[in-house]
């Protein structure tokens, strides 16, 4: 998580050409009422995601480097998600590599692992699409046209990766691979990242259905 939470500095810090301006201030009356707007703005945007408190709660951290900035919202809404994917796939793949899975549900972890292996890949290039997107809006006049190609592709692969964590639980649906509580710990695992995904997913795509390039 820390590593991930480094990269999304690293990244805003490229949008705005000073490493300062992406780290968290330093707690001042004059940063309290700006931080509460950056806030405020971040709750907005959660109030029409699938998990509205889930969305406040793993993006409110970042209201500071967000600002009002839609393209860096999005941006700290993938890398959540990737995180979540990380954790998601290193749980699965530590309950594969335990031995104390049945037959069945010991290959459907197997599977599981590698299509969270999957869109952990499918993440990270949502991720590095954005950053370019927020980039090339925050250097001015951004290509429309370019911009629109590579929300587009975020949208996909993130979709693509929420099938694939959809799919990891559907293979422990029967009773063979699911049963004796396999099903309630994926589910434990899995649950959380289809949820962030989802609402990358929306708060994406509110950013798409702006009129202005973000």
């Amino acid at each position: 998580m820390a590593r991930t939470v480094g990269c999304l500095w690293l990244l805003l810090s490229c949008w705005c050409g000073l490493a300062a301006a992406a780290r968290p201030a330093a707690p001042s009356a004059a940063a309290g009422v700006g931080g509460g707007n950056n806030a405020s703005f971040v709750k907005a945007w959660c109030a029409g995601t699938e998990y509205p408190a889930l969305c406040d709660a793993t993006l409110s951290p970042y209201a500071a480097a967000v600002g009002d900035s839609p393209a860096r919202l999005a941006c700290a809404a993938l890398n959540v998600t990737l995180a979540g994917a990380r954790n998601a796939t290193a749980a699965m793949r530590g309950m594969a590599a335990a031995g104390r899975l049945p037959t069945v549900a010991a290959e459907a972890a197997g599977d599981c692992v590698s299509m969270l292996g999957d869109a952990v890949g499918m993440l990270r290039q949502s991720v590095e699409a954005m950053a370019q997107v927020g980039a090339e809006a925050e250097l001015g006049h951004p290509q429309e046209r370019t911009v629109r190609f590579q929300v587009d592709s975020v949208r996909t692969w993130a979709s693509a990766a929420l099938t694939d964590g959809d799919m990891c639980m559907e293979g422990f649906r029967g009773e063979a691979a699911g049963g004796g509580g396999v099903r309630e710990a994926v589910r434990g695992h899995v649950a959380g990242l289809l949820h962030l995904t989802a609402n990358a997913l929306c708060i994406v795509g509110a950013m798409a259905n702006q009129t202005a390039p973000p």
